[in-house]
């Protein structure tokens, strides 16, 4: 009686024995066993002898298909920082009385054309105008900046020559050509609009009378 039940033990334990690898349709073995090179999982030293064991069809994490690769998290990508124009804006109006455009910023950080005054001009132009004539009061908000900055320092490298109608002053790095003056609007010319201290006229940059 002992020996038949012995035996039906073991061919139940057969019977539930898992079958793997190529043998047998590519079965792997369930996870933490080990795929042996006859094509069997369990879990003993024979089974998972790393000279013998197939690898590829040993369930995960057993010691015969190793430890899972550990998750690297890679750091989220950081923001670009806001990059400005490095030419003179072509627009200079804005605001609601001018059908909502905004003020773009230019030059370095921006600091140039980044305030809607309360007439409607984007400013400061230059590094000689007074930025409360834009960003203080009346300021138009949600149309540009309405702050106070630190004026940026003088741009670096050797100022190139503009031409007469061509754009100068700190924003594009460039000084007027002999005998003309960069307007307050960072254009070369001559004449009472580009050299006349009213229309700040920019003396670094060029001429002024």
């Amino acid at each position: 009686m002992r020996a038949f039940i012995l035996a039906v033990l073991g061919l139940a334990s057969t019977a539930l024995a898992q079958n793997c690898g190529p043998s047998y349709k590519n079965q792997i073995c369930a996870a933490g066993k080990c795929c042996s090179q006859y094509g069997w999982c369990d879990t003993t030293p024979a089974h998972c002898d790393p000279a013998t064991c197939l690898k590829q069809f040993s369930g995960a994490g057993s010691s015969c298909a190793g430890k899972p690769a550990p998750t690297t998290l890679k750091p989220a990508p950081q923001p670009s920082a806001t990059a400005f124009s490095s030419t003179v804006p072509n627009i200079d109006v804005c605001g609601h009385a001018q059908g909502g455009v905004s003020c773009p910023g230019a030059g370095l950080g921006g600091y140039f054309y980044r305030c809607c005054s309360s007439a409607g001009h984007c400013g400061p132009k230059n590094d000689i105008q007074d930025q409360g004539l834009y960003c203080g009061t009346g300021c138009q908000a949600g149309f540009g900046k309405c702050d106070t900055e630190a004026k940026p320092p003088a741009p670096a490298g050797t100022p190139g020559i503009a031409q007469g109608g061509e754009t100068c002053g700190p924003i594009v790095n460039k000084k007027c050509a002999s005998g003309l003056c960069c307007s307050g609007s960072n254009f070369c010319g001559t004449g009472v609009d580009f050299c006349g201290a009213a229309n700040w006229c920019q003396p670094k940059w060029g001429k002024c009378s």
